[in-house]
């Protein structure tokens, strides 16, 4: 019976992207043919009885060489859906994109297709759950305008501002503007005619301002086109769940 290893990392995509690497060199070093026996654990939590666990430190140069093993070697569509998969709050995610890879560097990017393998099934729901939350924060999303910077709250469930941010940076390259989410102290930050840059602390001081006049008119324009006899709460909960609304303006 193989040794069963866990692989604790940060709770963030550079530690996952290390922890991958990490459970490669264990892997590799094995004498016995590989039987899923190594897991990645991001995050704090409860040790695991009869298991090895190590202490995985987040490197920089760890994660860029697995970035680019998979986009090299599966392609970029590929590392696409393990990015949206690592993005999503679910324990097993690591784990679940460990087991894939492994099969993929074996067989080919083929293995998407194969959703017998409980692997490759598990990253393809964790990614369309990851899939289907951007979609709709992409246009829930507010930003309020503070003079000089723009500035977007959110509270999603998945790590969703590493997904957000070249879709703004590309629509708004001449603004000043942050992606901030408050769930995980992690901020995309954008300076007008660069790239974004992502921010994490618990110390981050998000701006804060009034209500400006354009919120003012979109919140009454929202109102007033309302057809009172057709208000249906129960279709207006199932099209916009009301944790979506947290910092949307209309429904603050």
């Amino acid at each position: 019976m193989s040794e069963q290893i866990v692989l604790r990392c940060e709770d963030s995509l550079e530690g996952i992207f290390t922890a991958l690497f990490d459970a490669f060199v264990c892997k590799n070093k094995m004498k016995a043919p590989y039987t899923d026996s190594i897991s990645i654990a991001a995050g704090e939590g409860e040790m695991t009885l009869f298991a090895r666990e190590i202490e995985v430190q987040t490197d920089a140069q760890k994660v860029q060489k697995t970035v680019y093993s998979i986009q090299s070697r599966l392609g970029y569509p590929v590392y696409d859906t393990l990015l949206h998969a690592l993005c999503h709050f679910a324990e097993d995610r690591g784990t679940a994109v460990l087991g894939y890879l492994v099969r993929a560097f074996a067989q080919g990017r083929g293995i998407s297709d194969q959703l017998a393998d409980p692997f490759a099934l598990r990253v393809m729901e964790l990614s369309r759950k990851v899939d289907n939350e951007l979609d709709k924060l992409l246009g829930f999303v507010r930003f309020q305008d503070l003079g000089s910077i723009l500035v977007a709250q959110l509270a999603p469930k998945c790590n969703m501002v590493p997904l957000m941010m070249d879709h703004f940076s590309d629509r708004f390259p001449d603004e000043n503007f942050i992606l901030y989410d408050e769930n995980r102290n992690l901020a995309a930050v954008h300076e007008a005619g660069h790239r974004c840059v992502l921010v994490s602390g618990e110390q981050l001081q998000i701006p804060q301002g009034h209500m400006d006049y354009f919120a003012v008119l979109w919140k009454q324009y929202f109102a007033t086109m309302e057809i009172r006899e057709r208000h249906n709460e129960q279709c207006q909960n199932h099209l916009l769940p009301k944790w979506y609304r947290k910092y949307m303006t209309e429904w603050n």
